[in-house]
């Protein structure tokens, strides 16, 4: 497929299509099988590999349209088998926790108002919720699903949802559409518009969570400037991590401390202290290497997006259980590379002159 740019067609390479991709967020196994699809296509002998595709006799495929057809083909999945084996097999797919009633209630009760914003359908909604709300409290209780929020919109073609939108409908508890919703207000811009009109909110005052960093999280903030929470399961695994390897990390530290000072007086045994980085790395499994957040010493793409767009992030949402209503989250100081690398201590120079004529060692500071 071709690109129109001022008149002109511009084909797309194979990078450049994955590089759109990664930068849109896209999922992770949608990633996997357009390369593994790519591979395939490129080492198999009835196949030809061209500039921009691959060719089959006569017949011409372009990464682009092989991109769009791997597009088509997940949302395929999503809109009908894949909601199907999930139905089909609910206590395998979809983890119950008694937490989520109990978060759910602690902020209506708090006066907050909660609600559900899905691209699912409702016949599909109303399965999953179902399943993971209607389960018995301490008194035995069973409540309905839909009694723990005050607002349930689904169909919600996010994030076409915090664009142009579609229409709102009304709907019974059966999924079947009773009205449109019309809002004696001026014509809003968009779905997410006449919802926030619907709710009585402004964009500030909602705190929005999802787990899709492009289509919950980026979009959410940048079209209606909600506040977001970005659920990151994997954290959980890292942060274990992090703690779990403590002296290994102290280690690491510190040789690139000792590392610094040795090129700062040019010891000559810094070629062979860079010797000792080699069989330290060996002792650290690859979950150490924390490949979701950091490449070497570089943050990666997503943690960039997430750290730009997400005002907090954790493991789950139920987190938020066991901390009051009230509480305010503010982020720890953010250094920048001079100030994360002078030493924080006390210093006799009494003037910037005196700074200038001795030399300030670039080192890293301890975690401690």
């Amino acid at each position: 497929m071709m690109k129109n740019v001022s008149g002109l067609c511009r084909p797309f390479s194979i990078y450049q299509v994955l590089r759109s991709l990664l930068k849109n967020n896209r999922p992770l196994e949608e990633l996997y099988l357009l390369s593994c699809l790519v591979h395939l296509l490129q080492m198999h002998p009835s196949y030809k590999k061209v500039e921009h595709g691959v060719k089959y006799n006569h017949l011409y495929m372009s990464y682009k349209s092989i991109c769009q057809d791997v597009e088509r083909v997940v949302f395929w999945m999503h809109m009908g088998e894949l909601k199907k084996q999930t139905v089909a097999k609910l206590d395998y797919y979809v983890e119950q926790s008694p937490e989520l009633p109990i978060m759910l209630d602690k902020l209506r009760s708090g006066g907050r108002k909660v609600f559900l914003l899905t691209n699912s359908d409702f016949r599909y909604t109303q399965v999953i919720m179902t399943y993971v709300l209607e389960i018995p409290n301490h008194d035995g209780v069973i409540r309905p699903w839909v009694s723990y929020f005050d607002y349930i919109v689904t169909d919600a073609h996010k994030p076409l949802f915090f664009a142009e939108g579609t229409i709102l409908r009304a709907v019974d508890q059966f999924g079947r559409s009773i009205k449109i919703l019309a809002l004696p207000l001026h014509p809003p811009s968009g779905s997410c518009e006449v919802f926030s009109q619907l709710i009585g909110a402004r964009s500030k005052e909602v705190l929005y969570t999802g787990d899709h960093i492009f289509g919950d999280i980026l979009k959410s903030k940048k079209q209606v400037n909600w506040k977001t929470f970005l659920v990151i399961p994997e954290l959980l695994s890292e942060i274990y991590v992090w703690k779990k390897k403590k002296d290994l990390f102290n280690k690491l530290n510190h040789l690139e401390n000792t590392l610094a000072d040795s090129y700062m007086i040019m010891i000559d045994g810094a070629s062979r202290l860079l010797r000792k980085f080699a069989p330290f790395f060996t002792q650290l499994p690859d979950s150490l290497s924390l490949p979701l957040h950091h490449f070497c010493s570089r943050l990666t793409y997503f943690s960039t997006q997430a750290m730009r767009f997400a005002d907090i992030y954790s493991h789950s949402c139920f987190n938020l259980i066991y901390y009051p209503l009230c509480y305010m989250f503010r982020s720890p100081l953010m250094f920048m590379p001079h100030e994360s690398t002078v030493s924080h201590e006390e210093s006799p120079i009494e003037s910037y002159d005196e700074l200038e004529a001795i030399p300030c060692g670039l080192r890293r500071r301890t975690m401690t």
